[in-house]
């Protein structure tokens, strides 16, 4: 295969995300070849732009302890609110829809 078209797949794959898949259909070739291609180049994939931004920004947490008051309060406000709506659900369904912590997969 040609170099150029090595690299157009790599470059589609890293900055465009694309799935192996679609770059098998998109170049008519196998998904196996395209998986072995990018393993043998490293795979380099970019970050999420929204994780990344995520990190970039420094979150900035108020000084002021009334206005920190006033958003844990509102917090714990939102879920206890989350916490009745999840109770009316379940009775009205009639099954429980909370997780259970340490349940596994279905298969």
């Amino acid at each position: 295969m040609e170099q150029r078209i090595k690299l157009a797949i790599l470059s589609d794959h890293n900055e465009a995300g694309l799935s192996y898949r679609t770059l098998a259909e998109k170049y008519g070739i196998s998904r196996i070849y395209v998986h072995r291609l990018v393993m043998s180049k490293g795979k380099k994939r970019k970050a999420p732009e929204v994780i990344t931004r995520v990190i970039q920004e420094e979150m900035v947490l108020p000084d002021d302890p009334v206005l920190l008051k006033e958003q844990l309060r509102q917090a714990l406000l939102k879920i206890e609110l989350q916490d009745f709506m999840l109770d009316i659900s379940s009775k009205e369904l009639g099954m429980d829809l909370r997780k259970k912590h340490g349940t596994r997969r279905s298969k």
